[in-house]
């Protein structure tokens, strides 16, 4: 069997019986051609099996089909699950996902989004953002903008995420009510609006029922198992050490656990730990880990199908959608009497 061979314009210029130019013109609807000539062009691409090039879709639609996703930090598996979610929805409406892993570097960010400027995407999709708000909102005018989990203060952006703030009430609320007084927090970067809200949630949840606030076990970290580690390695210098701590993230609360158990303390009699996200690793780690579970896939999907529909010229589009947590126990937390 020899090699498969793909039509090439050229092939379907010789059945047609025009110019290789003439095809062109049919392919990006550009120029004068009259309506049988057009109808033979076709009707060559057709017998021929010809595929016009992503390109040359391009140039006839001024489109790309291309959308691109930027996320902090590829390797954390909620990211790649956030991704899988978004790819599904993309496939179904014939687009394709440019994977741009920020790191959070604000120069690294804002040279993604010089793409929508450059006409190089259709739409972007925004995880995290560490550039200035009203810079971002400039990139808007080149195409839509949807922001998955962050948000902005004055939902500049269509929005999909979850209440976050409520979310880590109820994990603080969790553990106290298993009886724990003295209970710490590590959680992300803190310039993040996110993080701001899980903060929020602790802090609110610890003055609702009257514990005590201990700011030297409130600690912001990245959102990284070595940072969990650093966490404990740090409030187990102190004397007095909490017995319970709020991890902002799965990976974060497993570098707490693993760092714990390290120093000689047992999980979750001598140190409760609870996560945030319901990642895999959360069910790999022993003690299995109590946690937040978000809907990581379903966000995925609902933040790509409305930026489709914003593409798409939708105007009844809601501004913010908030999707639903709810709190996995596991063997992580203990009681305390």
């Amino acid at each position: 069997m020899g090699p498969i061979t793909m039509a090439t314009i050229i092939d379907v210029a010789k059945r047609a019986g025009v110019s290789k130019s003439t095809v062109s013109r049919v392919l990006t609807n550009s120029g004068r051609i009259d309506a049988d000539t057009k109808k033979r062009v076709i009707k060559a691409m057709e017998e021929l099996g010809y595929q016009p090039s992503r390109a040359a879709q391009t140039l006839r639609n001024k489109k790309t089909k291309l959308i691109a996703v930027l996320v902090p930090r590829v390797s954390n598996h909620f990211f790649s699950t956030l991704i899988q979610g978004m790819e599904r929805e993309a496939v179904k409406h014939d687009y394709q996902i440019v994977l741009c892993n920020t790191g959070n570097d604000p120069k690294k960010e804002y040279n993604y989004l010089k793409m929508l400027e450059n006409h190089q995407i259709d739409g972007l999709i925004l995880t995290a953002f560490r550039n200035p708000v009203e810079l971002i909102q400039q990139f808007s005018s080149f195409g839509p903008i949807i922001l998955v989990e962050e948000y902005t203060k004055d939902d500049i952006f269509p929005t999909i995420t979850i209440d976050h703030q409520e979310a880590a009430y109820k994990a603080t609320e969790h553990l106290i009510k298993l009886g724990h007084q003295h209970i710490g927090m590590v959680n992300g970067p803190e310039e993040s609006i996110i993080t701001k809200d899980r903060e929020k949630g602790f802090l609110k949840a610890l003055e609702t029922y009257h514990i005590p606030i201990q700011e030297k076990w409130i600690c912001f970290e990245s959102f990284g198992i070595q940072q969990g580690r650093r966490y404990i390695q740090r409030v187990l210098n102190n004397d007095f050490y909490p017995t319970a701590v709020f991890a902002g993230n799965d990976e974060l609360a497993v570098g707490v656990i693993q760092e714990a158990k390290q120093q000689g303390l047992d999980v979750p009699q001598d140190l409760a730990v609870v996560g945030f996200d319901d990642q895999d690793i959360a069910t790999i780690i022993e003690p299995n880990l109590t946690t937040i579970k978000q809907p990581v896939e379903q966000l995925g999907e609902k933040a790509m199908l409305l930026l489709i529909d914003t593409l798409q010229g939708n105007k009844n589009i809601s501004k913010k959608k908030i999707l639903e947590t709810k709190l996995i126990i596991r063997e992580s937390c203990g009681m305390r009497v």
